[in-house]
């Protein structure tokens, strides 16, 4: 095999590792390596039965996403239905539906919580359009599966981008009612194990908007908090509460009405984890950056949350009664960036590799020792002749028959040896036997070692009838590199359209 050959063969293996872990393996390391339900790792859980599905029996297994916001006409000003949109969207909707089926549905979450901005452009899509945008939705997390409606229970949360604030509500009703037909009420609360979820709409009361509308949701909160709380709550809002500007939102990046409870909330597309001071105590906010890739975070998440079955004992502390743990989905645009580099750094080497490979440069070492060791040689053999033969002449005799002998003659006083180079005549002789045996063997030696290398690397030292022109020599390098990509993506194009669509296609 020829060393572009075995390049082209390498090339292909990197090729093909590369897109297993970028379109498949990847998506799997949330759930082998990098995350796991918080409850099996605390202290807490220590004591707790467990079930032979590896988890303790004691806690609900919440997965909770914030702000896919599918792209739309919205997203990006381009023409509905133009190319550049159907393909941004896909390879964006893609990344959500592996991230669901792939990274989050393998810790086999028996709730789910969305909290909002399912859409981009919610609020100013056609009915038409809206129903389009909530069939991609539905797709991407498997919604109308019946994986989903016979194991997994699902609840909604409103976003900006879905239904907006109280003032587009107000003059937009119809926004509001297509979001409950499909979603339910805005405003509710609902348990999960022993820990209450109170969800209600911020939009309506961000910046303590006053109205119709908006009283509708503090009317929901004052009811809620003037209950009897029997259990520990957590409040989910898809905007965050109040903080003051430059807080510290921890290493991955409030509301005195309801006490005691953790926030979940979204909005803000990146992590955010920070403490509110209420009259009940401490209350501990957060905020989920978003799912999608396309949404200004190069590092997409969703949170494990595990929410108790029982009720909290004298000597349980109220944190153990709810346990997060925030998980990272691949960075995609780290990805694409790789592919793009690696594509470019194929070309480089198919079109640079030279002819003979990387064993050129070992060759031509040995060819030179060669050649020198030979030139020493017959320097060593030049000068002993020389030495032997410099007191004697040759003379030519002609014999009867015609031909021609020379007779070797002691000169009467030896030669001087002079630092003269030249051509030196001894009488009638024109050349002694052993110069031109010297003469013929580094002959031989330096056209050896030249044919050797210039016949395989460097055009311009070969003899001109056997050089090839730089053209030609440009021309096949391309040719070869050519071949050679139509040879690499013969294997791999059709291994990466698979996984396109395996992953795409209803499961």
């Amino acid at each position: 095999m020829k060393g572009h050959e075995k390049l082209t063969l390498l090339l292909c293996l990197i090729w093909t590792a590369t897109i297993l872990y970028g379109e498949m393996f990847s998506f799997y390391m949330p759930f082998l390596f990098s995350c796991s339900w918080p409850h099996l790792s605390s202290s807490s859980s220590s004591d707790s039965t467990m079930n032979g599905k590896g988890y303790a029996a004691d806690y609900v297994k919440v997965a909770v996403i914030a702000d896919p916001q599918i792209m739309d006409k919205t997203s990006l000003r381009l023409p509905s239905k133009s190319l550049a949109l159907e393909f941004v969207q896909f390879y964006t909707d893609l990344f959500m539906r592996r991230a669901f089926f792939s990274s989050i549905l393998p810790f086999k979450p028996e709730v789910i919580l969305f909290l909002g901005d399912y859409f981009d452009g919610g609020p100013y899509l056609s009915d038409d359009e809206w129903q389009e945008s909530l069939s991609r939705l539905k797709h991407m997390f498997g919604l109308n599966t019946e994986e989903i409606h016979s194991t997994v229970k699902v609840y909604h949360l409103p976003g900006n981008h879905d239904i907006g604030y109280a003032t587009l509500q107000s003059h937009k009703p119809e926004v509001v009612r297509r979001y409950e037909k499909e979603f339910g009420s805005r405003n509710y609360q609902f348990m999960v194990g022993k820990v209450e979820f109170v969800a209600i709409d911020a939009q309506t009361v961000d910046a303590n908007q006053e109205g119709s509308v908006a009283s509708a949701t503090w009317n929901f909160v004052s009811n809620v908090s003037s209950d009897r709380q029997l259990h520990p709550r957590v409040l989910l809002s898809h905007i965050p509460l109040y903080r003051r500007d430059w807080t510290d939102c921890g290493p991955h990046r409030g509301s005195p009405i309801i006490n005691q409870v953790i926030v979940l909330s979204g909005h803000d597309h990146d992590q955010c984890t920070v403490t509110h001071e209420s009259k009940g105590g401490p209350v501990t906010e957060h905020t989920l950056g978003t799912i999608s890739w396309q949404q200004g975070n190069l590092y997409p998440s969703f949170m494990l949350l595990s929410a108790r079955k029982t009720p909290l004992s004298d000597t349980s502390l109220p944190e153990e009664a709810v346990l997060t743990r925030l998980c990272f989905l691949p960075m995609q645009t780290h990805i694409y960036i790789w592919y793009i580099v690696l594509f470019v750094l194929t070309i480089l080497s198919l079109l640079l590799w030279p002819t003979s490979g990387l064993s050129f440069c070992h060759h031509q070492f040995d060819d030179m020792v060669e050649c020198v060791r030979k030139l020493i040689n017959i320097y060593r053999d030049g000068t002993k002749e020389k030495n032997e033969d410099e007191n004697y002449e040759y003379e030519m005799i002609w014999g009867a028959d015609g031909s021609m002998h020379l007779v070797k003659k002691v000169l009467a006083q030896p030669v001087t040896r002079t630092n003269n180079i030249g051509p030196v005549e001894r009488g009638n002789a024109v050349m002694r036997a052993t110069a031109k045996k010297s003469v013929n063997q580094l002959t031989e030696v330096c056209l050896s070692m030249e044919t050797n290398a210039d016949s395989e690397v460097d055009p311009k030292k070969l003899p001109p009838r056997a050089s090839k022109s730089k053209a030609k020599m440009v021309i096949q390098r391309f040719v070869r590199t050519f071949r050679m990509l139509i040879l690499i993506a013969a294997v791999n194009v059709p291994l990466y359209m698979m996984f396109l669509f395996k992953d795409w296609i209803d499961k």
